[in-house]
């Protein structure tokens, strides 16, 4: 949910403007120049979105019919691979393209299926530049095609081809393998985010019932399945979980029988007691996060609904007693999910549906399906009535509230007294750091340009917003301080963000276990009150630093452990030598120093992180040397049958193997869903009508089902121990070479000094020298990285900070507040459910759900003092 802030690079500008100065990018430059046109920016998000766009395309395959079984895989190198069971990409010779189809799709902007060529009827990717993205913005791509009985690769590296397409081997079955790797001068934090890439694919088989996705982290070991019968009803219910639903789940879903533009809506909806909104929306599987017309036309039809029902049930006194749209959506979750043929986005990362025509069919089908409902369901009709009267009785109380302090903390005119404001009045480049405690926040004062850096202290923790209506915030000294100070109101009814003070609103607190709650308190408060301040990037979180490292008269502040790391690094290498010696006179032959010992060592570190990933697997570096050593390679796969290990070391020996043993069947056995078999819903209406409630359907027959299912999967996954692609095969093997051409084989990995019969010790081919004072025998190269660590801790003092009080202005300047260097996180909203679950379960009334979370992620925690 947070990214850092997106650093911006200063372009050189020429005082000549003429023919010479006008490019024409050919092919892919276009992308790899301006990636943020593509995937909106090079961040986390941006790294993200090159996963959603090949897991869309395994998605429509699933629209169109073609597949059942989606697998997302992090592997073990960071590279990423997406898989399914659809028909396969089209091979061969394109009939105008004269290329080969496969590199015309992964190489050319706006080829694809999704332009009314009869591949698809309703897809996610409209622009038909989704993988050729993907495939620009990789170092390398690698794709594998199941077709027409054979299995066909062809690899890219940075957009263009570096294999041509060749068959490796047979297979039965179709489908289609993506493999890439985000290319690390583009990306500057390569590394994906197994909880986002889960939050998405459970998305996706909420809104596609019956595919499944498998997924899978080799980094960690970390492995999830969701396949769902009845999906957007099962997403409501997780929505609402921890909450006290007040009725069934209402499912209302029709398909426009118009063959020239056959749309179909589904929406899922259920209120809880709560008191915020909780509305999810979709056009073709695509999540659109600032809604469009069938958002709209549910709002509408919702709206309309339930006060023509209140009227004619007499609920309301007079028209002027009917609550409004928004106090009718207090406590409500709602999934709203459309497919359209030729839908209409804005932009390529597809956040908002413009098709006029969506918005009357929704409101019409809501009008409709939902009208019937609620004549079947009085009782629960009444319920979610009364809901929206007193949520407008609440909204009524809270504008007399807002009347009793407009003279306070809410007046318009007024600025809290304990708020040290800046003095620039441009609300895009000035911040107001909300800051833990009175101490830190004189400090912040001290240390802040004080031209556009503003800083508000609070005393205490805030109100818990998640379970406190407005009326009752208003009540709340440091809430009223926080509105007063941004200016731009809260709650649906006020909150106006063009009268916003502040550009960036900065959370400042300790990393200590009532700082981390005082944060959790300010976001909840914002998600729930001011969502548009997340949406919008707003909101940051402050990146204190962690330690202070002194050596000499030199200081540096280093905000978490892997700087740390990397702080040690550099200390070590200065002054710091590598020599390495003849192997048969023990002269000096080459000796590393500065950026030639530092590249040195950036190999070796990636090898010893590779070693532990090698080492989970169960197949240490020692072993995979002495293959190495003996095939001249590293294994690229890996099968465990029958209790026997198979290793390959190119695919096309795998792929005879995989044919020879028919472990495809096997594996879709060891692989089968069964988690979610037993749930089903039921028409409880019996009318047909397409709005229906949950029921419990025929569990005894679904749970026998499930029973007999769970035993195959036994009996494949006894059979099918493993069955893995080595990509830190692949890397060890680049890495190696990179080693021999320094004269560092890896071989010499694993050497230890050895003796003479006299007890000396033998002089070993590398030596660290560091001034007179310091020279150490290195035998294997794998003891380098750890003995220059050793230089660094010599002569230097880290110290700790446990809070914010422990900086004095100047340092809390130099390492948080100043622009030029210091780190913050920006809080974003990638995936609304996923926050609405985080924060109903951090700071909602189910309290065994809440202990369930931290005890599931307490060995996760870093960098919190108690």
């Amino acid at each position: 949910m947070a990214t850092e802030e997106p650093k911006v690079s200063n372009q050189r500008v020429t005082h000549s403007y003429n023919t010479d100065a006008i490019q024409a990018l050919k092919g892919l430059e276009a992308v790899r120049l301006r990636p943020g046109m593509y995937i909106g920016d090079t961040t986390t998000r941006g790294l993200h979105h090159l996963v959603w766009e090949v897991v869309n395309n395994s998605v429509d395959e699933a629209m169109a019919g073609y597949c059942q079984n989606i697998w997302v895989k992090i592997n073990a190198d960071n590279s990423v691979s997406v898989t399914d069971d659809g028909r396969g990409m089209p091979v061969g010779m394109h009939p105008t393209e004269k290329r080969e189809t496969l590199e015309v799709i992964m190489c050319e902007l706006h080829a694809g299926g999704k332009f009314g060529g009869g591949g698809y009827k309703v897809s996610g990717g409209l622009h038909g530049v989704g993988a050729s993205v993907v495939n620009a913005l990789s170092e390398w791509t690698e794709v594998e095609v199941c077709r027409d009985g054979k299995v066909h690769q062809i690899t890219f590296e940075r957009g263009l081809v570096a294999e041509k397409i060749h068959v490796v081997g047979k297979r039965a079955k179709t489908g289609t393998k993506v493999s890439f790797r985000p290319d690390s001068q583009l990306f500057p934090d390569g590394n994906f985010d197994y909880e986002r890439i889960v939050t998405r694919c459970r998305e996706l088989a909420y809104l596609n019932e019956g595919l499944a996705f498998f997924i899978e982290d080799e980094r960690t070991g970390k492995k999830d399945e969701f396949k769902y019968s009845k999906g957007i009803i099962q997403f409501v219910k997780q929505l609402n979980e921890g909450k006290e639903v007040l009725h069934p789940v209402i499912y209302i879903e029709k398909e426009e029988e118009n063959k020239e533009n056959p749309m179909s809506v589904a929406i899922a909806l259920q209120y809880s007691d709560g008191y915020a909104e909780n509305l999810e929306s979709f056009a073709n599987n695509i999540r659109t996060a600032w809604g469009g017309t069938h958002v709209s036309g549910f709002k509408t039809a919702l709206t309309r609904t339930l006060n023509q029902y209140a009227r004619n049930n007499n609920l309301v006194k007079d028209d002027k007693d009917l609550p409004n749209g928004d106090d009718l959506r207090e406590g409500l979750s709602a999934v709203v999910t459309v497919k359209v043929p030729n839908p209409q986005f804005e932009g390529q990362t597809k956040e908002k549906l413009g098709n006029g025509e969506v918005e009357g069919f929704v409101t019409q089908v809501v009008n409709e399906r939902l009208g019937t409902w609620l004549e079947e369901h009085p009782g629960d009709a009444k319920r979610i009535i009364q809901k929206g009267l007193v949520a407008k009785q609440a909204r009524e109380a809270a504008r007399k509230a807002r009347e009793l302090t407009r003279k306070g903390a809410l007046s318009s005119g007024g600025l809290p007294g304990k708020l040290w404001d800046c003095s620039s009045r441009d609300m895009e480049t000035t911040e107001l750091y909300i800051v833990e405690g009175q101490s830190a926040g004189g400090t912040a004062k001290g240390g802040r340009d004080r031209v556009f850096q503003a800083i508000l202290p609070l005393k205490g923790k805030i109100l818990n917003v998640e379970k406190a209506r407005i009326d009752k915030m208003l009540g709340h000294e440091e809430i009223r301080t926080i509105v007063q100070a941004l200016s731009c109101g809260i709650g649906v009814q006020d909150f106006d963000i063009g009268k916003l003070r502040y550009g960036k609103l900065v959370i400042m607190t300790d990393a200590d276990v009532d700082g981390s709650h005082i944060r959790t308190l300010l976001l909840t408060f914002f998600f729930r009150q001011m969502p548009e301040l997340i949406r919008q990037g707003r909101v940051y979180v402050a990146q204190p630093p962690l330690y202070k490292v002194t050596r000499k008269k030199h200081v540096e502040y280093v905000k978490n452990e892997a700087a740390m790391r990397k702080t040690l690094a550099d200390l070590g290498l200065d002054g710091t030598s590598l020599v390495i010696r003849d192997g048969k006179s023990g002269k000096e032959k080459l000796r590393y120093r500065g950026a030639e010992l530092r590249k040195a060592m950036s190999t070796l570190e990636q090898v010893d992180d590779y070693a532990k990933i090698t080492e989970r697997r169960g197949l240490p570096l020692q072993r995979l040397i002495n293959l190495h050593r003996e095939h001249k390679k590293f294994p690229m796969y890996r099968i465990i049958l029958d209790g026997t290990e198979h290793l390959f070391y190119d695919i096309e020996s795998y792929e005879a193997f995989v044919e020879k043993n028919d472990i495809d069947t096997i594996e879709a056995a060891a692989k089968a869903v069964t988690s979610d078999l037993n749930v089903d819903v039921a028409d409880t209406n019996g009318n047909g009508n397409g709005a229906v409630a949950e029921g419990d359907g025929k569990p005894e027959k679904k749970k026998q089902t499930k029973a007999e299912l769970a035993d195959a999967k036994r009996t494949a996954q006894h059979r099918l121990e493993r069955r893995e692609e080595l990509h830190e095969g692949k890397e060890l093997e680049k890495l190696a070479a990179r080693l021999a051409e320094l004269e560092l084989p890896i071989d010499d990995w694993y050497l230890r000094i050895e003796e003479t019969d006299s007890g000396e010790r033998k002089m070993t081919r590398y030596l660290l020298e560091n001034g007179e004072e310091y020279k150490r025998e290195i035998a294997g190269i794998g003891d380098i990285v750890r003995e220059i660590h050793e230089i660094a801790k010599q002569g230097i003092e880290v110290g700790r900070f446990k809070g914010l009080g422990e900086m004095n202005a100047e340092e809390l300047w130099i390492t948080t507040m100043d622009p030029a260097r210091r780190t913050l996180l920006r809080i974003t909203l990638e995936s609304a459910s996923a926050a609405e679950t985080m924060f109903s379960t951090l700071m909602g009334e189910d309290v065994e759900r809440r202990r369930a979370f931290i005890e599931a992620h307490a060995l996760d925690v870093k960098n919190i003092d108690v």
